[in-house]
């Protein structure tokens, strides 16, 4: 059987497909943009905390360690940077891809800007697989930044304009001063942790968590 279309319906096709087209390269160009900057974002800002750290090394602060690039899984560049502080550490990873912010993370961005798309960069305690982010950096389709977390909420202006070195500063700071760790409950200290180097019989806390 022949699927005869007639001229309504193809006009209406076509509508159809200059929405898509519309969208669609609209989001293609934002996320492309939006990529760029996170990239661009997290190699200054990584540059900078070795830049800190390597500098409070050369003050006597050994509790800071070498800090490390890893390779992140999914390519194309990007790279995730581990700080060694004291005997534990802090991972920042930049999230493959671009989504809306989530409503219930009650970051205090204008509300506007729940309904764009950002490049993200979540922050974690070890580098365990299970470990949930404690920190967060948004970069903005407008240029700026937005980072917030255990109640230490930064706006930025634009890249450009960031102070990237005070930066890095602020928050090593921040993240030695409010990172606490507990010692597990007895219930909670299996042999296997206290036997193995490579694991901690302990728990991290941030601010509120006493």
């Amino acid at each position: 059987m022949l699927n005869y279309e007639t001229p309504a319906e193809i006009r209406q096709q076509e509508t159809a497909y200059k929405t898509l087209e519309g969208i669609l390269l609209s989001r293609r160009e934002q996320r492309e943009f939006l990529q760029q900057q996170t990239t661009v974002f997290a190699e200054t800002l990584f540059n900078a905390l070795q830049t800190v750290i390597y500098e409070c090394r050369e003050r006597g602060l050994t509790e800071l360690g070498e800090p490390r690039l890893i390779e992140h899984p999914a390519g194309g560049g990007r790279r995730a940077l581990q700080i060694p502080i004291e005997d534990w550490s802090v991972l920042f990873v930049p999230l493959t891809g671009t989504a809306w912010p989530n409503l219930r993370d009650e970051a205090q961005i204008p509300g506007a800007a729940f309904k764009e798309l950002c490049g993200r960069i979540a922050v974690f305690i070890g580098s365990e697989p299970d470990a949930l982010s404690f920190y967060d950096f948004l970069i903005l389709p407008n240029g700026s930044w937005f980072a917030w977390g255990y109640g230490w909420p930064r706006q930025g202006s634009t890249l450009e304009q960031t102070n990237f070195k005070a930066l890095a500063y602020e928050l090593l700071a921040s993240f030695v001063k409010d990172i606490h760790t507990t010692w597990r409950p007895r219930a909670e200290t299996p042999i296997g942790a206290a036997m193995d180097a490579r694991r901690r019989a302990y728990m991290f806390g941030l601010p509120g968590d006493e």
